[in-house]
């Protein structure tokens, strides 16, 4: 064997006269191949004045001094063309255009399509790491189409993960959308990138699109409230309790917990049967002063009270005279965040609510309430009613 089996180098035969000369053969190879970079990949016709070191790709249709040599790399070395035939998987950066070429099946081919998938990391005028393995500063990027369509598909391993698009400032994120922890596709929006706002959400089953935090009118920057009908079921009261100029009023006989032990049956007085998994009351203490409240969310005897928070009511004692009007607004508070998540599916801040009016078991009209103050329970809004209402009310609706 006298030369090397890939780049076609020289040997120096043991007895071989003017060994320099061979040696420097096989220098001048390496330096033409090794680390090759070329200044055009397309050239027909070498260069009337080639200077020492330039190197080409020969293009196809060659002539002249580069006559059958297509495809081959051309070194201009010491005053003389060097031919060089290039083999499976060699590698050229091309100085006129910028880019990489890989030869591969006899020709020529952009790096792209000739052998450097996969790498572990891109990084495009900036430095891709761990997490963003593909990374380009950029004022903008392009992905076009070959053919006539193009796709860009955002894949999770599962429904619980995110598949989503983050829009950062300074690196913090203001506004996502995407399928996030499920199949619905949501959009939401962040003033610090900490907490986040849903602004809308599309079922994935039936393509229903819902706005939990509303619509603007485009003229005066104000949301947009819309009537909520309840789905069928049986009637909604949120308020039954007899009323009277004297609001209705009972005396704790004992605490255990959270529940509330009345001196007499007087439950309904402040909390209507009715009331139950629709309503929560607010319950004043006024034997304390200032006056203490709790929110009673059931019945559970015609003589007891359950409230929400068991803290609320650990002063308490037996005695103490407890009322549902307000000791100072003269109101009753009513929070209907129960219905809005049993009727609804979820409990929002409603705008206000329409109810039917129902006096000696008959419905004598409607009413709409509008309601803006939170309630301290949830995330609905409250409704009030006079100190001394003895109508029934029924909902019909949500303002929201």
């Amino acid at each position: 064997m006298d030369q090397t089996s890939n780049l076609k180098l020289p040997y120096i035969a043991p007895s071989q006269a003017q060994k320099h000369v061979t040696h420097n053969e096989a220098i001048r190879a390496l330096d033409a191949l090794v680390q090759l970079s070329v200044l055009n990949s397309n050239a027909q016709a070498a260069p009337s004045n080639p200077a020492e070191g330039d190197r080409y790709i020969i293009g196809s249709g060659a002539s002249g001094a580069w006559a059958g040599k297509d495809q081959q790399v051309a070194a201009f070395q010491d005053g003389a063309w060097a031919f060089f035939q290039p083999l499976e998987g060699w590698s050229a950066w091309i100085a006129k255009t910028a880019n990489f070429l890989v030869f591969t099946n006899g020709a020529w081919k952009a790096a792209a399509s000739g052998g450097t998938n996969p790498v572990n990391a891109v990084g495009i005028q900036t430095v891709a790491d761990d997490t963003n393995r593909l990374a380009v500063k950029s004022p903008a990027s392009l992905f076009d189409h070959a053919g006539t369509s193009h796709q860009i598909k955002i894949n999770k391993s599962d429904d619980n993960q995110a598949a989503s698009l983050l829009f950062q400032s300074n690196y913090q994120g203001r506004a996502e959308m995407g399928t996030l922890w499920g199949r619905d596709f949501r959009i939401k929006t962040s003033a610090d990138g900490s907490s986040w706002r849903d602004v809308m959400i599309a079922d994935n089953a039936t393509g229903v699109v819902r706005f939990p935090n509303g619509i603007a009118s485009a003229a005066t920057g104000k949301r947009l409230s819309g009537l909520v009908f309840l789905p069928a079921g049986p009637d909604a009261t949120i308020y039954q309790m007899p009323g009277s100029a004297t609001p209705a009023a009972a005396k704790v006989a004992s605490i255990a917990a959270d529940i509330i032990t009345l001196a007499a049956n007087s439950a309904v007085s402040l909390f209507g049967t009715a009331m139950r998994d629709v309503a929560m009351v607010r319950l004043w203490n006024v034997t304390k002063s200032p006056a203490q409240s709790a929110w009673v969310k059931w019945d559970t005897a015609l003589n007891g009270l359950q409230v929400v928070n068991a803290d609320h009511i650990k002063q308490w004692a037996s005695g103490d005279a407890l009322q549902i009007v307000d000791p100072v607004k003269k109101t009753i508070a009513i929070d209907i965040s129960p219905l809005m998540q049993k009727r609804l599916g979820g409990v929002f801040a409603q705008d206000g609510v329409l109810l039917t009016i129902v006096n000696s078991g008959n419905s004598v009209g409607s009413l709409v309430l509008p309601s803006s103050d939170p309630s301290p329970q949830s995330g609905a809004n409250l409704v009030y009613f006079r100190g001394d209402e003895a109508r029934v009310f029924n909902i019909a609706g949500v303002y929201g």
